[in-house]
């Protein structure tokens, strides 16, 4: 396997990263990249050779609505990949959608994740958390942590992060040179392929994870 971008030196720390799948997916379609959802904890997590830290990762997706006909085949794929992410060792919070017109459909995960967070960090204790979103309401979260003693990384594409987000972390892991890697989204109507290995490394391919609206 490829040697993914460091994260610095965080060895022997428990860290908590927390990822809005849908801000990762749109950051990895804005480059044409699928995404390597294997190299993307081994990032966050910061489990390369010769570190021994400590980590768990949630990934929060939102599903297609439940019970609406014309979303159900993209919710059977879209639930086939949160099993893939499950057996893989992934923790996964979902929320079911609704529909919102031209048959698209919003599901927020913003507020889960905040009150996941608060919620971890008193069962966990980690040192640092890894917050994988671009959204600035996050910021009062960030900073909350902060106050607590916590290590806070906001990860996203450093270049089209808001000053409230950038200002409430300790510091910024930039997606870019990580999602760079991987190879490009193949687009023949099959989505992307989030679990590509970049560089020619053994695949462990899921179904596919399809971006809700």
């Amino acid at each position: 396997m490829s040697q993914t971008p460091s994260t610095g030196n965080r060895n022997q720390q428990r860290i908590l990263a927390l990822v809005d799948e849908s801000h990762l997916l749109s950051a990895a379609r804005s480059l044409n990249k699928s995404i390597d959802w294997i190299a993307v904890r081994e990032y966050l997590l910061d489990e390369g050779e010769g570190a021994d830290n400590v980590g768990e990762i949630v990934v929060y997706v939102g599903l297609p609505p439940i019970f609406v006909p014309e979303f159900q085949e993209l919710r059977a794929r879209k639930l086939r990949f949160v099993h893939w992410l499950r057996i893989h060792g992934f923790l996964v919070v979902t929320k079911d959608g609704v529909p919102s017109g031209d048959n698209h459909y919003k599901a927020d995960v913003d507020l889960l994740m905040a009150v996941d967070a608060m919620d971890l960090v008193n069962q966990i204790h980690p040192d640092t958390v890894v917050l994988l979103t671009g959204d600035p309401d996050f910021a009062h979260l960030g900073i909350s942590l902060r106050r607590r003693g916590i290590r806070v990384e906001v990860a996203t594409i450093e270049q089209s992060i808001g000053g409230e987000l950038r200002a409430c972390a300790s510091a910024i892991l930039d997606l870019k040179p990580l999602l760079a890697r991987f190879d490009v989204l193949r687009l023949e109507g099959k989505g992307d392929q989030p679990g590509a290995r970049p560089e020619g490394g053994t695949r462990t391919l899921p179904p596919e994870g399809i971006e809700g609206d």
